[in-house]
């Protein structure tokens, strides 16, 4: 009798195991992503310009590695956490400025009916809700991330928002400080605008037609600059047409904390056009127009992706930066690697990985 009670002990306990191992999962993924670079016109120690052949990492997308888990923890709710970490692939070195979860770090909880709240460091929300709204998706390389790096920025110190209800998405965040490496730049005892950052907006999609929209204000990072802001407005939208797609955007900048190009209008369009199953071809076009000066520069950009699998893919990417009024722009952003006024094509070949 004894040993009956006990296989069913034994029993019971590995069934209640399987089950709460079925409830839970932690999963490891990640992207490793590798190139190489040639620019012209980029300046040397004589600060003339002259021509770079270099091996780049994240060129369509940035390299990293995480883990995200998921719990459910009954009647439709979930509670979720997710570490993720960017590296410089061809260094094998950290970026992120050495942080271990640069990219990600927080834990919230998910409601199938009332949508998801999480606490940590976050991607912002121009990232999250314009992403699909660049033909190049703000790839790290040569996308509409080289006008505005902000539009793929990260905050620390953040509690976000964001709820799907049927075609619509909506999301909020609040950073009581958006960079904790900055000393007293964010959590500030007696000055909350300190390095604090709100945003709020929305994507709507109805059949093949997609609108989207965000709201960014970021406030100085000392107490010296607390009370002056960073404003972008954001609206884009895209229509799927079977095998093509066509993205128009609009950016505007309003900036009491730049020097320079302190009120810009960014405007993007292009068109995603998958020729095959395996081969995609995508041609864009970002224009910045500065009011404060004659800097406006536009860059054209090229790209063809051809798909060995799902998870592995060969790209070429080439991009041509026209600089007008003196406009510092190169192929990266405003990088220093370019002399001003000069024009630059930039063209990078590299292989991605997903796992």
């Amino acid at each position: 009798m004894n040993k009956a009670l006990a296989m069913a002990a034994a029993t019971l306990a590995a069934l209640t195991h399987g089950q709460a191992q079925a409830q839970s999962s932690v999963t490891m993924y990640g992207v490793v992503d590798a190139g190489i670079e040639y620019l012209n016109r980029v300046p040397n120690a004589a600060k003339q310009g002259d021509s770079l052949l270099r091996m780049t990492s994240g060129n369509i997308a940035g390299s990293r590695w995480g883990m995200r888990g998921v719990e459910d923890l009954g009647g439709g709710l979930k509670g979720v956490f997710v570490l993720e970490g960017g590296m410089v692939l061809d260094t094998g070195s950290s970026s992120q400025g050495g942080r271990i979860f640069g990219r990600k770090a927080y834990v919230g909880l998910d409601s199938s009916t009332y949508g998801q709240f999480t606490l940590g460091r976050h991607h912002n929300l121009m990232f999250d809700l314009i992403i699909a709204f660049d033909p190049m998706f703000v790839a790290p390389k040569y996308s509409s991330f080289s006008h505005d790096n902000w539009l793929a920025g990260r905050v620390d110190n953040a509690a976000k928002y964001t709820g799907k209800f049927g075609g619509l998405t909506v999301a909020a965040l609040y950073s009581f400080g958006v960079d904790s490496t900055v000393a007293n730049g964010s959590e500030v005892p007696g000055n909350s605008r300190v390095g604090r950052d709100m945003s709020a907006g929305f994507t709507y999609q109805s059949g093949r037609f997609r609108v989207g929209g965000a709201y960014d204000q970021l406030n100085g990072s000392s107490a010296a600059t607390a009370g002056k802001t960073e404003r972008r407005y954001v609206g884009a939208a895209a229509v799927d047409l079977e095998a093509v797609s066509v993205y128009v955007g609009y950016r505007r900048l309003a900036s009491q904390l730049l020097a320079s190009m302190s009120r810009t209008d960014l405007m993007l369009t292009g068109v995603n056009w998958n020729l095959t199953p395996a081969v995609a071809l995508t041609g864009a076009v970002y224009k910045t127009n500065d009011h404060t000066s004659a800097k406006d520069p536009i860059s054209f950009v090229l790209s063809a992706g051809y798909r060995f699998s799902k998870r592995t893919d060969a790209y070429l990417t080439t991009s041509y930066t026209k600089n007008k009024g003196g406009s510092a722009l190169s192929a990266n952003g405003y990088d220093g690697s370019i002399v001003p006024g000069a024009n630059q094509l930039g063209a990078v070949v590299g292989l991605r990985h997903s796992f």
